[in-house]
């Protein structure tokens, strides 16, 4: 599958709604728009493709004549008269893959083969999913990740072309760049699509056959900065696919899945905890301790805490991807633990303690 179909571009499967389309290009639209990714040129450039696959596949009509096909050009299911780009009609033609229609073997045949272009093409962005620590997020980290590329093919230097061989004149066009095609009484000029239209051919590069780039297993070194969380993308500049025929190289993101941490609870930059407190501990105020992404903290806790009171350390949240250098608060929030009293002393005391200390904390509540 060629890494211009269409459906790759807006990474759905070829069964996917026509939802799942929608959502698929809103998705990639919001990352690859030219706003949000100013003087990128291969932004733009995937945005454009973007913006395309969905015109097509999110049509019907469309997307049947490119499932058939293997490719749509507009104007190509004008009705006749209208300037059609192939001087006839394609309208009341089943193009579907049922096996009653007369047309669809001779069409699919006719337009399964591509040109070999020779025009720079720039390689795909890719993704890799990288598990990390907790404690690496917050840290960095320095680790080995093995990539499946493609590369840029040695023995052709990309060009795609068997070294040492010259051009020769298209056999299949004669060197005119067209060939014509008939059917019954339908008979049309056509792009040839061995030379694409460029009257010459070059023997393909044994190695690559002819892509300019081959696949394979790469194993690169990445640094992932401090403060990485859930979702962080990390871009390597040309780690991407090879572009083909001098084309620019694609970019490698590097997206993250953190561990969760079993007391710290991260939301942004900023750490949040929950800390158990004694009842006479939030009476009479105290001082504790806390986990912090630096080591031990301590809280003042004052008298008259209540449950589920906040209290702000600053600076000791996570480090700032956005701004570097700069760090999240951690909130540490109370919670009371209520003693279990087994014995009648205790209890004496506590009502003794309920006698000096009268006190309605429900007396509000019918106001």
């Amino acid at each position: 599958m060629s890494r211009d179909d269409l459906y790759i571009i807006l990474e759905v499967g070829r069964a996917a709604s026509v939802d799942e389309i929608k959502r698929a290009f809103r998705k990639l639209a919001r990352r690859y728009h030219p706003d949000i990714n100013p003087g990128d040129s291969r932004a733009e450039e995937r945005f454009k493709r973007i913006t395309e696959a969905y015109e097509i596949l999110s049509n019907p009509v469309k997307r049947e004549f490119y499932d058939v096909n293997g490719f749509y050009t507009e104007g190509v299911l004008e009705q006749p008269g209208n300037d059609s780009a192939w001087g006839f009609s394609f309208q009341g033609f089943d193009f579907s893959h049922r096996k009653q229609s007369p047309f669809g073997d001779f069409f699919g045949q006719l337009f399964a083969r591509q040109a070999m272009r020779r025009d720079p093409e720039p390689g795909q962005d890719l993704e890799y999913q990288l598990a990390i620590s907790f404690n690496d997020s917050i840290r960095g980290l320095n680790t080995s990740i093995s990539v499946f590329r493609r590369r840029t093919c040695q023995s052709c230097s990309g060009s795609g072309r068997e070294p040492g061989s010259r051009d020769a004149g298209c056999g299949m066009c004669g060197g005119t760049g067209k060939t014509t095609r008939a059917k019954g009484h339908l008979q049309f000029a056509m792009t040839c699509s061995d030379c694409g239209g460029s009257g010459r051919t070059v023997a393909a590069c044994q190695d690559c056959g002819g892509e300019g780039r081959v696949p394979g297993t790469e194993t690169l070194n990445v640094e992932l900065p401090a403060g990485m969380n859930t979702g962080s993308r990390i871009r390597i500049p040309g780690k991407g696919d090879a572009g083909r025929f001098g084309g620019p190289n694609g970019d490698l993101y590097v997206v993250t899945n953190t561990a969760p941490h079993p007391f710290l609870n991260r939301v942004g930059d900023n750490i949040h905890c929950n800390i158990p407190i004694t009842v006479t501990e939030a009476a009479l105020g105290t001082k504790v301790e806390v986990p912090t992404i630096e080591g031990p903290a301590v809280v003042r806790i004052p008298p008259a805490t209540q449950a589920g009171q906040i209290f702000r350390l600053r600076g000791k949240g996570a480090p700032s991807l956005l701004n570097p250098g700069q760090h999240g608060d951690q909130y540490v929030e109370v919670k009371i633990v209520v003693p279990r009293i087994a014995d009648e002393r205790s209890k004496e005391i506590l009502r003794e303690l309920a006698r000096l200390n009268p006190e309605n904390p429900r007396k509000d509540l019918w106001k």
